[in-house]
């Protein structure tokens, strides 16, 4: 079950008029938010939201099933099919500017070892890699590269027809918690109490092969590491006992 927010206890203009508010049950004096729409399609806890453009997004969670929705006007538009287990990473796969190819993909990876391409605008599985050997619990896009990351055990790299280009060898058993990309073709993952910053070998002339390269480990964190955000340079580590900030 979703739950739409706005601030101030105002109405989107339009909103009122195609949907009268829900009653949400006891007044909640202590929320500053109005809550408009009740969305409900999961059957489990909703635990990603990616927005796909200025009109839809989409929720994915522990019942292995992802939805599409309409930002305006609350409705329904697809419900995603494949997994067999809870959902554990989503995201966007942007198309390189300049392609003809214009429909709108996600990934999505579960806990059924699999990671899966759709189609949001039809919602068509446009392909399925089932070859992990753990749960990938994180997963990252590189845009200007044309490539997207999948971290479980270990890391790996794939290209938009979702060939292997190169992995690195086994890291952990806990696997990979999060993955974020940084300048300089690099990405830093948190594994465990570490974070790891590996670079990325593009091919060129000399060499037709892709690589990755460990490059650095920050080992100062007193907990299992559970989040990381990219803000102008400065990495955001989230544990479960505090914030910390660190520039690479």
């Amino acid at each position: 079950m979703l739950r739409w927010l706005i601030g101030g206890g105002r109405e989107p203009q339009g909103l009122a008029e195609k949907s009268p508010l829900q009653t949400i049950g006891e007044e909640q004096t202590q929320n500053p938010y109005t809550e408009l729409l009740v969305l409900k399609a999961h059957h489990d806890i909703v635990r990603f939201l990616v927005q796909l453009d200025d009109y839809r997004f989409a929720s994915a969670g522990d019942d292995g099933v992802v939805v599409v929705w309409n930002a305006q006007t609350g409705e329904k538009l697809l419900e995603l099919n494949g997994h067999t287990q809870k959902i554990t990473a989503l995201i966007t796969f942007p198309c390189l500017e300049g392609c003809d190819e214009k429909s709108q993909l996600i990934l999505t990876a579960s806990a059924d070892k699999t990671v899966i391409v759709w189609n949001c605008d039809t919602g068509r599985q446009v392909q399925k890699v089932s070859c992990f050997q753990s749960t990938v619990k994180c997963l990252t896009v590189l845009q200007r590269l044309d490539i997207w990351l999948s971290g479980g055990n270990d890391l790996c790299v794939w290209n938009r027809k979702l060939d292997l280009l190169c992995k690195t060898s086994h890291l952990s058993d806990t696997g990979i918690s999060a993955l974020i990309e940084i300048p300089k073709n690099c990405v830093v993952a948190a594994v465990g109490k570490e974070l790891i910053i590996f670079r990325l070998v593009v091919p060129t002339e000399g060499s037709l092969e892709w690589d990755i390269l460990e490059v650095k480990r920050l080992l100062d964190h007193q907990d299992n590491i559970l989040s990381l955000a990219n803000v102008n340079g400065k990495i955001t580590v989230y544990c479960l006992c505090y914030v910390k900030f660190c520039t690479c």
